[in-house]
């Protein structure tokens, strides 16, 4: 028994050494799994004390799909469910200037990196609906559960925007 033991150890620790190797690949699987097509399920948005907000741009349930593809392009469109026209008038005297919360609508493109580590994914914004956004690099906070795609981010404004996307197949 022990010469099959000795025989058999060599075997017993490539295979070993072999399962600690794969773990940094599977930090890679994320950066694999999250090429799709998402479809926004909800979009919330609080201010920095935790109270929950109406989203003055996309309303109470926005609609939008994003799309991250395997050479690295991504695109992301939403608008306001119901949208048939322009709010000629925005609730709030702030956003009467702003053009997204007028339009209910924002779209963008251009490319992606992911970071594993940190469980981040940035847009560097090649195209928008909107010119200021253009050039920007938007790191955004994700986390990856099966077809459960979440991003967060936080503005300048104190906002947090939670959007969950689910897979769509």
């Amino acid at each position: 028994m022990r010469r099959v033991f000795l025989l058999a150890l060599p075997f017993i620790l490539t295979a070993a050494l072999d399962l600690h190797a794969q773990a940094p690949r599977s930090a890679e699987g994320v950066t694999k799994r999250i090429v799709g097509t998402w479809q926004l399920m909800s979009r919330t948005v609080s201010r920095a004390d935790g109270t929950p907000i109406v989203d003055p741009v996309l309303g109470e349930k926005p609609t939008g799909r994003l799309v991250y593809d395997a050479t690295g392009a991504m695109m992301l469109q939403m608008m306001r469910t119901g949208r048939k026209d322009a709010i000629s008038t925005p609730a709030s005297d702030r956003d009467k200037t702003n053009q997204r919360a007028i339009l209910g609508y924002d779209s963008y493109f251009g490319r992606y990196t992911v970071d594993e580590k940190a469980g981040t994914v940035t847009h560097h914004v090649e195209g928008s609906l909107f010119p200021e956004d253009l050039g920007s690099d938007w790191v955004r906070p994700f986390t990856l559960e099966a077809d459960r795609l979440t991003l967060r981010l936080t503005s300048a404004d104190g906002l947090t925007r939670t959007l969950i996307f689910m897979r769509m197949r």
